[in-house]
């Protein structure tokens, strides 16, 4: 996953599931991002995606899954699947447990 320059653009379609290791769209307040998609996580306001950077140390904050546009149409790797899944498992851990809040 690369940053976008100026002017760039990226193809998303809308799907009904997204796996781990999908690079999905995010519609925030003030912007749009394409992260890769950790998993789903219950939340008080219902069902949650977790996202994160390839290159971030921390997981953006839980988006409400009706903000999700659409999955990137990009390949995806096996091991970008599996790093996801090792960070979706950490994300999950700390929810359970509070460790990191």
């Amino acid at each position: 996953m690369r940053t976008l320059g100026d002017g760039q653009s990226v193809q998303v379609r809308r799907q009904r599931l997204y796996l781990p290791g999908d690079v999905i769209v995010v519609r925030r307040r003030d912007h749009w991002n394409a992260h890769r998609f950790l998993g789903y996580a219950p939340s008080v306001h219902g069902l949650v995606a977790l996202t994160q950077s390839d290159d971030a140390a921390e997981r953006d904050p839980a988006a409400p899954t009706s903000a999700i546009v659409g999955r990137a149409t990009c390949e995806v790797r096996v091991s970008d699947r599996l790093a996801a899944l090792g960070r979706y498992g950490r994300a999950v851990i700390r929810r359970v447990t509070g460790v990191g809040r």
